[in-house]
């Protein structure tokens, strides 16, 4: 069986699960509300499935698969705004923990996710939504024996739900990772003092992927890896840039399915409205926006699976491009698509009930996650050398 028959049966398999199980309406995040996610079907993706641990390493207790088969996932999560941790768990954690050094704990957080008893997610920009090593304002500092970590985080994806927030911070002398319980409760540290991470719930204007704001404040801590873990987390960061991607695509792809069916089914002035020239040619440009972000995918995803079977500086210089240039692609066709398919729908599109309108929130909130498109083209230029 190939790897293209392989990757066509799993898209099948998940596609086929997320279409029984699905139902975001519960699950919305309205006006500061609770941020909640199905856990029954986060059971059935990781514990019956497996796919969390697609990309963790069989010595690990994964399925040491490629970008190229959790790439799959994420297009179909994207289509269906599964209300899982998946892209905070699989897409952001885990390729940070693939790029850097397998220490102890690494090897355990992996074993966690692999096995779906672990929700993560990175805690990684500043107040103004950037992150950069020199940026960097977290600290982590011995205390007796251990680490405790202070300062915040901001636009932290599914913090509520998550056990562990992984988080850059500066330790000793350079940047280091760092893994921090998610409990809202103060504690005691081993010097007495008092600790505590708080989760504030921010407003987001996707309301299938809530934000946080964390605060750290002595929080016990166990460093990961470190302190010279920069350049790695770049790269991780790259691949986790490729799979909000495909993301993308998935949601993308689903918008223009939707217009698609809409305009065959939809009867104005005696016909379909899909018979009509103008909604047919609508349709065919999305459709070649939609394969052309498709293709940018597919490069940057060969790029992350050449980075991870050999780390180098001449792989993780294309993995750069490859992401950046997938990203900005991604970004703006999801955003269009998903709203010239809202006003393929007409007013029905427009309403509260109707989903039209969870896809463009998506589609833009993603945009704006990790660096916008002119930021992204402006990296891709720099990595290019021009």
């Amino acid at each position: 069986m190939s790897a293209h028959d392989v990757r066509a049966a799993l898209r099948t398999e998940v596609r086929r699960c997320l279409d029984e199980h699905v139902d975001v309406r519960p699950y919305l995040v309205e006006n500061g509300g609770e941020a909640r996610i199905d856990k029954a079907l986060w059971g059935t993706l990781t514990g019956q499935m497996g796919l969390a641990g697609l990309l963790v390493p069989e010595a690990d207790g994964g399925s040491g698969a490629a970008v190229a088969d959790l790439a799959v996932v994420f297009e179909e999560l994207g289509a269906a705004l599964a209300p899982v941790p998946m892209f905070s768990t699989a897409g952001l954690v885990l390729p940070v923990l693939r790029a850097v050094e397998k220490s102890e704990p690494v090897r355990d957080l992996l074993a966690g996710i692999a096995s779906g008893s672990t929700v993560a997610t990175l805690a990684l920009h500043e107040a103004d939504g950037r992150y950069s090593p020199e940026a960097t304002s977290a600290r982590a500092e011995r205390d007796g024996t251990g680490w405790v970590l202070s300062g915040t985080k901001s636009f932290v994806t599914d913090a509520a739900a998550a056990d562990v927030l992984v988080v850059p911070a500066r330790v000793e002398a350079g940047i280091g990772l760092v893994a921090v319980p998610a409990a809202d409760a103060r504690t005691r540290t081993a010097s007495g003092r008092s600790s505590s991470v708080r989760i504030t719930t921010m407003t987001s204007l996707d309301l299938l992927r809530p934000l946080a704001t964390v605060e750290f404040d002595r929080a016990p801590a166990q460093v990961l890896a470190g302190p010279d873990v920069a350049l790695q987390l770049g790269s991780g960061l790259d691949i986790a840039l490729i799979l909000l991607a495909a993301e993308q695509v998935g949601g993308a792809q689903r918008c223009l399915d939707n217009a698609v069916s809409y305009a065959k089914n939809r009867v104005q002035f005696g016909r379909p409205i899909g018979s009509f020239q103008a909604i047919k040619h609508q349709l065919v440009d999305l459709l070649l926006e939609v394969e052309l972000a498709r293709s940018a995918l597919t490069h940057a995803v060969r790029t992350a699976d050449e980075y991870l079977q050999d780390p180098s500086p001449a792989t993780a210089g294309a993995l750069a491009e490859g992401a950046s240039l997938a990203r900005a692609l991604c970004s703006e066709t999801y955003t269009h698509v998903a709203d010239e398919a809202l006003h393929i729908h007409g007013g029905i599109g427009f309403t509260w009930e109707h989903d039209s309108h969870l896809y463009y929130r998506r589609a833009k909130a993603a945009q704006l996650l990790f660096g916008n498109p002119d930021e992204h083209r402006e990296r891709l230029a720099v990595a290019a050398g021009l």
